[in-house]
């Protein structure tokens, strides 16, 4: 007998926890849609020389892969690249700026643990075609409308920009290791500062380099202190004085869009991980449940369509790790029951079929979700497996009730009953519920 078992790092949830998922996934949509991005969705899968255009390295390991016949294929590991072949291919259908959302699944080959999965739900927002600083703080505080739609208020960004540190390298004339420099910036909050400062001097930088890099991205503040140290460092490098001028901007922004000064910082160790960010970066943390690490992040990345196109559309998105999320908001949706179907219609014998399937009918015309038990059990059976899915009405058709074209609404949660017109069934129902 072969034993029931998944692959390791490959979630699935429970009828309970699936509605409860579907139900955040709503909320995340509605208010994407509220600040006006449209839906898109891609294939699982993408040609391997497509998908792997802009990345190497780590995330080449991380990628599935696999040949059919002679084509090569990868399955996505974000939605990003996917987006940047999709806005290539469809160029001359879209209206630019390109404003998208897409909720799908993808799949990493990385360590699994507590939180994080092999194949996990991103929830992307992306604006295509505008280097505007609105569009860079429409994306945080889109971020910020769904997260506070989902419940959570305990929320901090960290923001940075990735300028800076190149304006830094750029002065120092260590340009050709930003790709390394920012990619061991990224771990300092996982390995620490030796560890990093180790891995930095291994990229060709001197001990004193290192130390300054990391003295640098250390600081972590609120607007102002940040913004007193960075200009006090007075380096004059063009890259490192735009950056720093756009990061202000978009400060400025974000609080006339609703943000409040506590709910976001400047944290210079920000880097995210992937090569194609070129601007302004985040991360979202929880400040009561900091362990969990990132639940949203993103940035700027003006360079990603140009293997893809002709013209280098600039581009600036973020992402919900909606599957870690949930990980911690599930609790909160506890409550929530196995089964969608508000009223579980309980036929009393086989000649009552027809007329459960009437009211049935009748209760989904008004906008209710009905469950009609399949079988003519006794009546406690169906009203412990209504129970057992957390359905909160029984509707009673037995003989009494066909005849008189009526229906008794049991409450499952209260006990009560009443018989009344099978006309006035849903109405009675939609007032309890």
């Amino acid at each position: 007998m072969i034993q029931p078992k998944r692959p390791s790092g490959f979630n699935e949830l429970l009828p309970a926890d699936q509605l409860a998922m579907n139900a955040m996934i709503s909320i995340i949509k509605m208010s994407y849609e509220q600040y006006g991005y449209a839906p898109i969705e891609t294939p699982a899968l993408e040609l391997s020389q497509v998908l792997l255009a802009k990345e190497g390295g780590e995330t080449a390991k991380q990628v599935y892969r696999f040949t059919k016949g002679d084509t090569d294929l990868a399955m996505r590991f974000d939605l990003t690249i996917p987006l940047a072949r999709y806005a290539a291919e469809h160029f001359n259908e879209l209206a630019f700026p390109f404003r998208r959302y897409q909720i799908q699944e993808v799949w990493r080959a990385e360590k699994a643990q507590a939180g994080r999965y092999r194949q996990f739900y991103q929830c992307d927002i992306d604006t295509l075609g505008s280097k505007s600083p609105m569009s860079d703080a429409d994306t945080i505080l889109t971020m910020h409308s769904a997260l506070h739609a989902l419940g959570l208020k305990n929320i901090i960004f960290k923001i940075s920009h990735r300028g800076l540190l190149n304006g830094i390298l750029e002065s120092k004339k260590l340009t050709k290791s930003s790709t390394e420099v920012l990619r061991a910036v990224d771990k300092l909050d996982k390995q620490g500062e030796a560890a990093v400062t180790n891995e930095l001097q291994k990229n060709n930088l001197s001990r004193k380099d290192a130390k300054d890099i990391i003295d640098f991205v250390k600081h972590s503040g609120n607007v102002k202190t940040i913004f007193a140290y960075v200009k006090s460092l007075k380096i004059n490098n063009e890259t490192f004085t735009h950056s720093l001028a756009e990061l202000e901007m978009i400060c400025q922004l974000l609080q006339a869009g609703g943000l409040s000064s506590n709910e976001f910082v400047i944290d210079l160790s920000v880097a995210r991980g992937l090569d194609y960010y070129t601007g302004m970066v985040f991360e979202t943390v929880l400040t009561k449940n900091l362990k969990l690490g990132s639940i949203c992040g993103g940035g700027r990345y003006d360079n990603l369509l140009a293997s893809y196109h002709k013209d280098s559309i600039p581009g600036v998105g973020a992402s919900i790790g909606l599957s870690r999320l949930f990980s911690a908001l599930k609790e909160s949706f506890k409550s929530m029951p196995a089964n969608p179907a508000h009223v579980l219609v309980v036929p009393f014998e086989q000649e009552l079929a027809k007329y459960s399937l009437e009211v049935a009918l009748t209760l989904r015309k008004h906008g209710l979700n009905v469950l009609v038990y399949p079988g003519f059990e006794k009546m406690g059976k169906q009203l412990g497996y209504a129970d057992k899915l957390g359905i909160s009405f029984a509707v009673l058709c037995g003989s009494n009730e066909a005849d008189k074209k009526s229906v008794t609404i049991k409450n499952l949660k209260t006990g009560k009953q009443v018989t009344v017109a099978l006309t006035k069934a849903a109405a009675t129902i939609k007032k309890s519920l």
